[in-house]
């Protein structure tokens, strides 16, 4: 069964409206609210200013393990709903431990670096490998564009480099499809499409952290992860550039989600034959990395990660279509400049 946010409010000051927002799911007055200190002194206390009229306990995200979660899950049964303020991190903690708590759960992120706040998967960590388990979707979004406007710009970017991403994660599902592999649902497809094509004529706006850009991006990410729940699977959403990026992520890298799949977005469309030089001249706008090195990836460890690609998931991409050894590999990567 697919469900869907019961409000989605993306607008200037809606932290501060949080309270009315949330009062009409009527998920009662017990309140577990996820918040760093950090994140607290930025969103936080406007969050909890405008539900005064709750009784709310705050927990501070910690591990991402599973076991911990389990435990913070057995805690969530006394409380009536979660609300998540924060990042990734927060929002995966939250979302993961009321889904094992069987309580519904409010995201109001404050950094729009990927498309996985809408995404009824949550991105965890097992005896210290990163694992992505079924969660639920949350029952409300509240996006607040004066908080997001202040994040780390280099976030922001990753958030647009996630949203590029289906452009050649559609591609893989239209080759899949085509082979008999995997039913490409069409609006599916053209949702995520519709993600990554507003953040391209919205680059600009973007890049300049303009209210109308931020506004766009945000909702590019709740489309694209709309896209991935109609789907039943990340499909839409996630293709050969995805495996890339976990290959990177399995080699080590530390560099961000949304850069990493930029990156591979480029590779991918050439091995596509699609137009990769745009969504090059895309991300220079964006003042996305274009390289590997400007993350902080060598060549060896790009040659291998675009070797052992194809292997890091079951899912029937471009990369299943081309053989690449180190030798092409390398000639790949240099073919598009990102080495």
């Amino acid at each position: 069964m697919m469900l869907f946010p019961h409000v989605i409010e993306i607008s200037e000051g809606a932290c501060a409206r949080a309270g009315s927002l949330i009062e009409r799911l009527r998920l009662g007055r017990k309140c577990a609210l996820f918040c760093t200190e950090e994140i607290m002194k930025i969103a936080g206390e406007k969050v909890l200013d405008s539900m005064s009229h709750y009784r709310i306990d705050v927990f501070t995200p910690n591990s991402l393990e599973a076991e911990a979660l389990r435990a913070l899950g057995e805690r969530l049964h006394r409380y009536d709903f979660a609300v998540a303020v924060g990042g990734g991190k927060t929002i995966d903690i939250a979302k993961y431990s009321a889904y094992l708590a069987g309580k519904p759960w409010i995201a109001v992120p404050t950094i729009p670096s990927h498309d996985g706040v809408v995404s009824s998967r949550a991105s965890l960590s097992d005896n210290g490998k990163r694992i992505s388990v079924t969660a639920v979707e949350p029952s409300a979004i509240i996006a607040d564009l004066d908080v997001i406007s202040k994040a780390p710009y280099r976030y922001i970017a990753a958030g647009a480099g996630d949203a590029l991403s289906k452009l050649s994660a559609v591609e893989d599902w239209r080759i899949a499809d085509a082979d008999g592999k995997d039913r490409m649902h069409v609006i599916m497809a053209n949702l995520a499409l519709l993600a990554a094509n507003a953040t391209v004529r919205h680059a600009e706006q973007i890049r300049k952290k303009e209210m109308r850009g931020l506004e766009v991006l945000l909702w590019a990410l709740t489309c694209s992860g709309f896209a991935m729940n109609l789907a039943g699977s990340s499909r839409p959403g996630s293709g050969s550039e995805h495996n890339f990026s976990h290959a990177l992520d399995e080699l080590g890298s530390k560099a961000l989600h949304g850069e990493q799949v930029a990156l591979g977005t480029i590779i991918m469309q050439y091995l596509h034959g699609t137009d990769w030089k745009r969504t090059k001249q895309i991300m220079k706008q964006l003042q996305l990395p274009t390289s590997l090195g400007k993350i902080g990836i060598d060549e060896k460890t790009s040659i291998k990660a675009l070797v052992m690609a194809k292997n890091v998931r079951d899912r029937y991409t471009i990369l299943n279509k081309v053989k690449i050894d180190e030798k092409n590999a390398k000639e790949i990567l240099r073919n598009v400049g990102v080495l």
